[in-house]
């Protein structure tokens, strides 16, 4: 009963994660305004004249962004336990998962580093304090090391899964040889490349986390399945 609630639990914690995931592209979508716009290197006029222009929008936008950092880091902190729960795991499958779990709580952080900063440089620019090339600089660094842990947190996770189930060593592939990759391109991509391919990672960002927890909600499944029978 307890791996059966922990399932649960977790399950629902990836959903919610990808459900806070879509709304805040579709918020992006519709406002025409994104974090990712401040994580890029700007001239200080222009970055100060865009984050007045998009002050309430981005407010709002950076509160559900909390919500869903308190959502994102809570699965993260869970999976293994939920990984090993269902399944037997080797040596090498559950220093994977602990890897991943750790990566992606520092990814957590460094996001939630990011929206503090923001919100530090909105405010600044909405007193007439005039941003520095400095920390301007330094929000495209926070960003680009962000991502980078995340990538890599999610390449470990494709080394605790189960590749004798089909479902499973799909996700694994994916997650090895098709996240990383596009994601890394986002850095040194043209201008015209870069909307299609944030666009296409949050999409994949929404569609893994409803597919790792369909993941581990089949793995409950199989287990109840296998105690009946039994």
């Amino acid at each position: 009963m307890h791996s059966d609630r922990l399932a649960d639990r977790v399950f629902t914690l990836a959903m919610a994660t990808a459900c806070l995931a879509a709304v805040l592209l579709g918020l992006s979508l519709v406002n025409g305004v994104s974090q990712g716009q401040f994580q890029i290197v700007r001239s200080a006029d222009e970055m100060a004249r865009m984050l007045v222009a998009s002050r309430a929008p981005m407010r709002l936008e950076i509160f559900i962004d909390f919500l869903f950092l308190l959502l994102y880091g809570s699965f993260f902190t869970l999976l293994p336990a939920a990984l090993e729960a269902h399944a037997p795991m080797s040596h090498t499958q559950a220093i994977a998962a602990r890897a991943a779990s750790a990566a992606l709580i520092i990814t957590a952080l460094l996001d939630a580093s990011e929206n503090a900063h923001i919100l530090t440089e909105l405010a600044s620019a909405s007193s007439g304090i005039a941003l520095s090339s400095f920390e301007i600089a330094l929000q495209a660094v926070l960003s680009q090391v962000k991502f980078v842990v995340s990538y890599f947190g999610l390449f470990m996770l494709s080394y605790a899964l189960d590749s004798r189930v089909t479902s499973e060593r799909l996700l694994a592939l994916v997650l090895r040889w098709v996240q990383a990759p596009l994601g890394l391109a986002i850095f040194v991509a043209e201008p015209p490349f870069l909307r299609p391919l944030y666009l296409t990672r949050a999409v994949f960002f929404v569609v893994g986390m409803c597919w790792i927890g369909l993941v581990l909600r089949r793995r409950a499944s199989r287990e109840g399945s296998a105690s009946r029978s039994g």
